[in-house]
């Protein structure tokens, strides 16, 4: 595969979270290491009892599991995420190869089964048919670049930098909404605070102190007063 289709894969793979399974720790710490060059961020578990625990706490883009594990083995645990969620990218990868193993995970919906020893070919193989599968260029392209590196994901309506979640208020979430639903760089007062607070009243210093507190949180003013009418949001493609 050539190295600018390589490039390609990584700029999509890199914003994932991954949860990775697997309970030889060898084994984990070396595919960790390669799996690095690919997912910025990723979970490992040693189980599929520590896995389906993690899967219910956090948010992930993609789950690469072993098969053959203590407590709850890689079959049991496709079948509960699977309940939870029929459509998060699933890859097995396993020394693993009896058919009937084989058969139940394609059942279960899997996106990609990798034999150990896997190649670099077969990793990356995988992952381009999963980015082709679920569309992920135009998926990525609804990520909106604000100054200063953040990122607002319209597809889950966050707030992101350095391929991390800034948690938000409910205030706050409501303001990026308005300004990138709309596609607007500049609202008004009036405009923000009925759509914040669903009234003109009194509302202001709220506001401001909305503003005030989004700016120590993000140790950067994303939003810019304009004198005597409301705010802008700051996008990259307005830098000089």
């Amino acid at each position: 595969m050539h190295s600018d289709k390589l490039k390609n894969i990584i700029s999509y793979t890199k914003n994932f979270n991954v949860l990775y399974i697997e309970d030889n720790i060898d084994v984990q710490q070396q595919t960790t290491k390669m799996l690095s060059s690919f997912f910025k961020k990723i979970e490992l578990a040693n189980n599929g009892k520590e896995a389906l625990e993690l899967f219910k706490e956090a948010s992930f883009n993609l789950i690469i599991t072993d098969i053959k594990m203590p407590l709850v083995d890689g079959i049991s645990l496709i079948e509960s995420v699977r309940r939870i969620d029929k459509k998060i990218p699933i890859i097995v990868l396993s020394a693993h190869d009896d058919k009937e193993y084989f058969l139940k995970t394609i059942n279960q919906g899997i996106d990609g089964y990798i034999l150990k020893p896997y190649t670099l070919e077969q990793i990356l193989q995988t992952l381009y048919n999963l980015i082709q599968k679920y569309d992920l260029e135009k998926k990525f392209d609804n990520k909106v670049k604000l100054k200063s590196g953040f990122i607002w994901d319209k597809n889950i309506n966050q707030l992101q930098k350095n391929n991390e979640i800034i948690k938000l208020s409910k205030y706050e979430r409501k303001l990026f909404e308005l300004f990138i639903s709309t596609n607007c760089n500049s609202k008004s007062y009036d405009e923000i605070e009925y759509h914040l607070f669903n009234n003109y009243e009194n509302n202001t210093k709220k506001l401001r102190n909305l503003i005030t507190r989004l700016k120590q949180k993000l140790n950067y003013d994303l939003f810019e007063t304009v004198y005597s009418h409301g705010y802008t949001l700051k996008y990259e493609e307005n830098e000089e």
